[in-house]
């Protein structure tokens, strides 16, 4: 028994010796784990305590990341949705952005505002009704030249200066096409003047000869001054019975013209300077032998300072710049020859400040009238309404076929009459339905909606007279329209068995669609009835315009009248 349990003792090293030489040598992983597993761990497992403890502490720390994980997993789920959000909105435009709480609260006006728009109106109207006579001009600005009716006011006021405050007789003549400004230059010139002078207005229009026009002057004379100049024994009382009856003129009526020429050579000596403006000064040269003419510049020109003496000035409006070719040799002579030109304005630019200077008046800022905030708001909003395209193409439109500045204003007239407090802003659709209201409205705006031969007719009148035949018969229509029918048919290509080509008329329905096109006045006899001529011979023309029929056949939609229109070039 000793024995075997010794051997039993010793057997363990062995064993223990022989599979680590073995597991060294095996090459399977397999064994040599499972020799390592069987094998006590006494002193491994103490390499192992002493390796890992400084990792223990880490275990704790990976805990809660699984954790974390799902949250900022979660997190960006829950963002992303916004984020897509945020990007819809209209970011790129930032300008617009802030301004829009403000247009949404402004768009009713406060009740602490309706009286300074009601005082911004009346003050537009009345600034549309005679605007200022220039605008926006930088003196300073070298590129931008100075308007022609700025240096024609200039030349004008030293004119009519030197007639007020020297007792000078000056002449002249101002020159412009028609609304260039004419009479505005004139009437700021004598609104500056700093002595009230005497006007007297004459128009070539309406005193068509020296006799109507001297009873004028005499007139105009008499009620500026409180002077009668009426002969001895037609002076007028003034305690008449019946106070509606117009003694003046009656006593004018039985004066002599002989008389009447004399009253020139008193102007003078009225107690202040006289400034004498002839309307249609062309039209006074057509008068009989231009005695009128005669006599005020050969007045102005014999004129001599003294005392008791003031000064005379005549001056002259007309569009016709050869006016001065139509004077006698006489009264020539007596003419300074000074001509002052006046102009319209020249580029679409200064349309846009004039329209911003008729609609931004200069109004006194007072807390009764117009208060400060309404003002500032008025501004931008006017900025805004004239930096809008739309705006700038109906200006320019409307330009390109008048420059007249009265067209401005009446364009401008019912935006500004359409303002409330409700919608107390100008927008670019109140000045486009005044523009089309301001324009010539089309002749037959419903051309379009006319039937099929209608149609066929008109397009058949275009290739007459592109034939040379501007008066055609209804026989020629009906022969463009047959060959163009045959024309069509005879195409190779067929839909269900027919022709694409033009759809056939019966010679009846052209000739009834033809007598409902001539009442219509769509076509019009170039000549009379005539009972030995067949109605279907008659001569007329045409009364539509090629372009009209063009964009009516483009809005009908027929393709086959479309290409037929066309081959007519």
């Amino acid at each position: 028994m000793k024995r075997k349990a010794g051997a039993a003792l010793r057997q363990p090293p062995a064993k223990r010796a022989t599979r680590s030489s073995a597991a060294q040598n095996d090459p399977d992983p397999s064994h040599s784990d499972d020799q390592l597993d069987c094998i006590p761990t006494t002193r491994r497992s103490t390499k192992r305590v002493q390796f890992h403890p400084p990792a223990l502490p880490s275990p704790p720390r990976p805990e809660p990341s699984p954790v974390k994980p799902q949250a900022t997993i979660k997190r960006p789920s829950r963002a992303s949705p916004k984020k897509p959000a945020q990007l819809e909105t209209p970011s790129l435009t930032p300008p617009p952005r802030p301004a829009s709480p403000t247009k949404k609260a402004l768009a009713h006006l406060p009740p602490h505002l309706h009286e300074s728009l009601d005082r911004q109106k009346s003050a537009i109207l009345q600034n549309l009704h005679s605007p200022a006579l220039i605008h926006d001009y930088d003196e300073e600005d070298e590129e931008q030249d100075a308007p022609a009716n700025l240096l024609a006011a200039q030349h004008v006021g030293d004119l009519l200066k030197g007639t007020t405050e020297r007792g000078e007789g000056n002449s002249c003549l101002l020159l412009g096409p028609r609304a260039s400004g004419k009479t505005k230059v004139i009437e700021q010139c004598i609104s500056e003047l700093s002595q009230e002078p005497i006007v007297v207005h004459l128009s070539g229009w309406i005193h068509h000869n020296d006799r109507l026009a001297m009873r004028e002057i005499a007139y105009q004379l008499n009620q500026q001054t409180s002077a009668s100049f009426l002969p001895e024994g037609l002076e007028v009382d003034g305690d008449a019975e019946n106070p509606f009856m117009d003694d003046t003129v009656s006593g004018l009526d039985s004066i002599p013209t002989a008389h009447l020429h004399a009253l020139i050579s008193c102007i003078p000596t009225l107690p202040r300077p006289t400034i004498v403006i002839l309307d249609g000064f062309d039209l006074f040269t057509l008068h009989p032998r231009q005695s009128l003419l005669y006599s005020l510049l050969d007045t102005v020109q014999s004129l001599r300072m003294g005392p008791g003496i003031k000064g005379l000035a005549v001056v002259g409006l007309t569009s016709r710049m050869d006016t001065i070719n139509l004077l006698e040799k006489r009264v020539k002579s007596r003419f300074s020859g000074r001509m002052i030109r006046t102009a319209p304005p020249r580029k679409p630019a200064e349309w846009t400040h004039t329209a911003r200077a008729m609609l931004m008046p200069k109004i006194e800022v007072d807390s009764m009238d117009v208060k400060d905030e309404f003002t500032e708001l008025w501004k931008t909003r006017v900025d805004d309404f004239l930096a809008d395209p739309k705006i700038a193409r109906i200006f320019e439109e409307t330009f390109s076929v008048t420059r007249d500045l009265r067209t401005l204003s009446r364009l401008l007239i019912q935006p500004v009459l359409s303002l409330t407090p409700n919608s107390p802003w100008l927008t670019s659709e109140q000045l486009e339905r005044s523009a089309v209201a301001q324009r010539i409205r089309p002749e037959y705006p419903e051309l379009h909606k006319l039937t099929y031969p209608s149609l066929c007719l008109l397009v058949a009148s275009v290739h007459a007279e592109t034939a040379g035949y501007p008066a055609v018969t209804f026989e020629m229509l009906h022969e463009y329209i047959c060959t163009r029918i045959r024309t069509s048919s005879s195409a190779p290509v067929q839909i269900n068995g027919r022709s694409i080509g033009m759809v056939k008329i019966p010679r009846l329905v052209l000739l009834s669609t033809f007598e409902k096109l001539v009442s219509a006045k769509m076509f019009v006899a170039t000549a009379a009835h005539s009972l030995t001529i067949g109605k279907e011979f008659v001569r007329y023309r045409c009364a539509i315009h090629r372009q009209d029929i063009k964009q009516a056949i483009d809005k009908s939609g027929q393709t086959n009248l479309k290409t037929w229109l066309n081959k007519a070039s």
